[in-house]
């Protein structure tokens, strides 16, 4: 078994989700600034983790663990979850002791290692010709419906020259990747065959095809249409169905080793029991398809799928607590745009009307760590993101160096 399905296995099994908000960055730079211990800034703080798929024989080894690396540890009546609570550095610890302790825990070491770090920093992501790169500030995905459906009423089948000068409008306004679908996947909407779908995405592929400067996605759950879209020139395939739809679709992307995955969560129904924890559980195992198939981690985006297969307010819990989903390691993409929920919440408002709704989603999914926002409107999202971005990842230099704008009373 290769490691990277080994590691996978692991990380589905244990299913690791962080507990805790996102620590402010201005602890570190407090305590420097009182003259105390960097070390100490990171020990105070304490986070706390959840895992499942224990053993009998692992519980006892996993308690010893914590308690030597001075973590605390709450597991359930069955042994097979827990909850472990302290200082980064102890449960570091814990994860090194396991890891160190050898069979039946070194692999939840490993796991639990790799979901404290979270897969940062993030390297480059190949898209084609093209590549995405993060941490400098949220990268926005840009919407273009080739559907005559679109639950947005942005639909533009069969009009290419509309689509092209769509996309090309979007990338003007900020968009880092166009995404092109043409299936529409709103609540109720009938299925396409893949004809139909090649009918409506191939003429608007092959028509920006080298004429963009960034990544060109293909929204899609068909193998046929992937295969077809990555030869016209698209860098990623966005899949609804994270590789548990099409039984074709993860050998298609493994015959293109230069193609990026966004793999969505989604479910026939609404998830019972804890949301996250199935949310997780579901997108870990669109990652350990990917590792059978030869299909790096490091090619795949998870998008925690809001809208498909979840009730409004689970839609609102997925982003109040999307943080949770940090521990998969993946760049984390949110599609909230212009979605019914929003619209609930406003009273009803149409989707033209949902525009501050979106963006409110926005800017919360990025403080909780999601690297990629897919909108339909782009100019404006981006201003709000600028603001946010210089919150909460860097002040703009500009600002630091501006001059305060005089008296105000």
């Amino acid at each position: 078994m290769s490691t990277g399905i080994a590691a996978a296995e692991a990380a589905l099994r244990y299913n690791i989700r962080p507990l805790m908000a996102r620590r402010p960055r201005s602890l570190r730079g407090a305590v420097l600034e009182l003259g105390g211990d960097a070390a100490l800034a990171v020990a105070s703080c304490d986070e706390a983790v959840a895992l499942e798929g224990l053993t009998p024989d692992q519980a006892p080894g996993l308690e010893r663990a914590s308690r030597a690396g001075g973590a605390r540890m709450v597991t359930g009546p069955d042994e097979r979850r827990a909850v472990l609570a302290g200082p980064p550095a102890s449960l570091a610890g814990v994860a090194r002791r396991l890891v160190g302790d050898g069979p039946p825990l070194d692999d939840l070491g490993g796991a639990l290692t790799a979901a404290l770090a979270g897969g940062r920093p993030r390297p480059p992501l190949p898209c084609g010709d093209r590549s995405l790169r993060f941490g400098a500030r949220t990268l926005i995905m840009g919407v273009v419906n080739a559907t005559p459906d679109s639950f947005s009423g942005d639909g533009l089948a069969g009009d290419v020259a509309a689509a092209v000068a769509l996309a090309e409008r979007l990338v003007a306004e900020g968009a880092d990747l166009v995404d092109v679908g043409g299936e529409s996947t709103r609540p109720g909407s009938a299925p396409v065959d893949v004809a139909t779908e090649l009918h409506r995405v191939m003429p608007v592929l092959e028509a920006l095809a080298g004429r963009l400067a960034v990544p060109i996605s293909v929204d899609t759950r068909k193998a046929e249409v992937a295969r077809a879209a990555i030869a016209a020139g698209a860098g990623m395939v966005n899949d609804i169905w994270g590789l548990c739809g099409d039984p074709g679709m993860a050998p298609v992307l493994a015959a293109a080793p230069r193609i990026a995955l966004v793999a969505m969560h989604n479910r026939r129904g609404s998830p019972e029991g804890e949301l996250l924890a199935e949310v997780g559980r579901g997108l870990r195992e669109s990652l350990l398809i990917a590792a059978h198939h030869g299909i790096g981690a490091d090619r795949v985006v998870v998008d925690p799928g809001f809208g498909f297969g979840k009730t409004p307010g689970q839609n609102l819990e997925l982003v109040q607590r999307l943080g949770e989903l940090d521990g998969i390691g993946r760049p984390l993409l949110l599609g909230a745009s212009r979605k019914s929920t929003i619209g609930l919440v406003l009273g009803g408002a149409p989707p033209e009307l949902r525009l501050e709704g979106t963006l409110a989603l926005c800017v919360i999914a990025v403080a909780a760590g999601a690297e990629i926002v897919r909108v339909h409107d782009v100019a404006e999202v981006r201003r709000g993101l600028r603001v946010a971005d210089a919150v909460l990842r860097e002040i703009p230099e500009a600002v630091w160096s501006a001059r305060a704008p005089g008296r105000t009373g």
